[in-house]
């Protein structure tokens, strides 16, 4: 926990760029205590607090990627960089694709991650994030990826991913939320925001995640809720 608050003081006093040149302080769950609480609210407090340096910095570096694009694109330069984006963000690169490239890198709202942190890990408590530091229910589906889960379907194969640490979780989150085709609807939802001028909704983007989960519309809602109920602890205030 120490550490989580260490950099949770170094980016209210630096700001975020400082922490693009130097990977954040990798964390796992064990760094997480929530033992000596008793107060939902402090609990609360304790989980956005530990969560959000990680999820801003993770933010951050995807932002500060994008600034780098939009660079090369006006520049017509540093097409080594564009190509290799193009490729980890599942871009088909061949017909030079901004549109879709630009809408892939960019950052998931501060909110609506913390929300389905908390929902997905019961506030850092469940198995999969106290064992595997896995923090938004993410599967993977080669053998001894993961954890497998104790109510897996017969047949089915997928295991619950397993990271080294929290930071790992929080940037296989957002590249799934980046890339994933079934989160068109998010980025879309962002894309249009952004166009706009307008700030980050985590609300409208939650609409975007109606298959993260086999609860569809539930899910939702449920995440919706969090964000209304927890948006001052969530954004620190």
């Amino acid at each position: 926990m120490k550490k989580i608050i260490l950099l949770s003081i170094f980016l209210i006093l630096n700001g975020l760029t400082p922490l693009l040149h130097a990977e954040a302080a990798k964390v796992t769950a064990k760094d997480l205590d929530m033992s000596n609480l008793k107060d939902v609210k402090d609990k609360k407090k304790r989980f956005f607090d530990f969560m959000r340096p990680i999820v801003n910095h993770e933010n951050a570096k995807i932002l500060e990627l994008r600034k780098e694009l939009i660079a090369a694109k006006k520049q017509n330069n540093n097409k080594a960089l564009v190509a290799a984006t193009a490729k980890d963000y599942s871009v088909k690169w061949d017909e030079e694709n901004w549109d879709k490239l630009l809408e892939r890198v960019d950052a998931v709202a501060l909110e609506l991650a913390l929300a389905q942190s908390a929902n997905e890990s019961a506030w850092g408590q469940s198995r999969f994030a106290t064992q595997g530091n896995n923090f938004f229910g993410q599967w993977c589906y080669k053998k001894g990826c993961g954890i497998v889960p104790s109510r897996r379907n017969p047949g089915t194969t997928h295991e619950v991913a397993s990271f080294k640490s929290v930071n790992d979780s929080v940037r296989s989150y957002l590249k799934n939320i980046n890339t994933g085709r079934v989160y068109a609807p998010l980025r879309d939802s962002r894309k249009k925001d952004r166009v706009a001028g307008k700030p980050a909704n985590a609300k409208n983007q939650a609409g975007g995640l109606i298959k993260y989960s086999e609860r569809r519309e539930e899910y939702v809602k449920e995440v919706r809720s969090m964000i209304r109920v927890n948006k001052k602890l969530m954004l620190g205030m």
